[in-house]
């Protein structure tokens, strides 16, 4: 008989049913639970409350193994085939969209504190895909480039909107086998110095501080990039001169640790770089800078 609009249709109760149809496919209500990934118990506690909402019975029990009674295998198929058909529906929905936010850093800020804490973003927006990108050098923020970037420096700069998103400091870290040989900042002309491209992480920087002035031993030792900076250090190839925010990971786990003397503060160091005031941001960059705020908050 057709089912017309005002007819209700009489489904039974849908773990049931699946528990039912996977045990009589398989043979047995362990092999239904392990495709099912529950209890073998909670697979008889379906096929009982199915067999009751039926009034039914669906399995000969008289034997060892569960044998579909004549109606039990009518019903399995039925079920099997609309389960089949169903299982083929959904999977030829479209894919729900997913936002892309395109953000652009420098290797060691990506390496070293973005890309670590990226995955409470992805728990907090799953249907949102974040594309990191490295760059020293100044990008497009806005239509035609990047939708944001994290820059390193004194900003602001022009044509966008920049906001302090973190400070620093700059701290000397090395090896624990080197650190020895170091017990003062005056020790540091014993051993190799490791320099940093930036200029603003200059070691006549710190060691004006320190109350060394500008020796003349203090510009020997070779220039590593930012990005493997920390990792040479690590390393035991020398004392580097660290912004503490990066070393931060490094310094917790022991691979670093930090050698006596100040810690020269940088003021505002890290920059969240937004489109120029006025140019609409979407929803995904929205999304993806109030995480940025929230999470630079919480390390203040």
């Amino acid at each position: 008989m057709r089912r017309t609009h005002t007819s209700r249709r009489r489904l039974p109760p849908l773990n049931a049913a699946c528990a039912f149809e996977a045990t009589a496919r398989l043979g047995s209500t362990v092999a239904a639970a392990g495709e099912l990934s529950v209890t073998h118990g909670a697979v008889s506690k379906q096929i009982a409350l199915l067999e009751s909402w039926l009034d039914v019975p669906l399995f000969d029990r008289s034997g060892v193994r569960l044998v579909p009674t004549e109606a039990g295998a009518r019903y399995a198929a039925a079920l099997g085939g609309a389960l089949d058909e169903l299982h083929a529906a959904t999977l030829e929905l479209p894919e729900p969209a997913t936002d892309v936010v395109r953000i652009s850093t420098t290797a060691s800020f990506a390496a070293l504190w973005l890309l670590p804490r990226l995955a409470d973003f992805r728990a907090r927006h799953p249907d949102i895909e974040v594309w990191v990108s490295e760059s020293k050098a100044p990008v497009e923020v806005g239509p035609g480039g990047v939708d944001l970037a994290l820059r390193i420096g004194k900003g602001p700069w022009p044509g966008v909107r920049a906001e302090p998103l973190l400070d620093d400091s700059l701290v000397p870290v090395c090896a624990p086998s080197l650190a020895a040989r170091v017990r003062r900042p005056g020790d540091l002309a014993k051993v190799t110095l490791l320099h940093d491209e930036d200029p603003h992480a200059a070691w006549s920087t710190w060691l004006t501080a320190a109350g060394l002035g500008r020796p003349s031993w203090s510009t020997r030792g070779p220039r590593v990039s930012d990005g493997l900076l920390l990792q040479v250090a690590a390393g035991g190839q020398g004392v580097a001169l660290a912004r503490r925010r990066l070393a931060s990971e490094h310094l917790e786990s022991g691979k670093l640790v930090q050698l006596s003397g100040p810690s020269v503060a940088l003021g505002p160091s890290y920059w969240l770089v937004l489109p120029a005031r006025g140019t609409p941001l979407g929803r995904a960059a929205r999304a993806l800078a109030g995480w940025l705020r929230e999470t630079a908050r919480r390390e203040r």
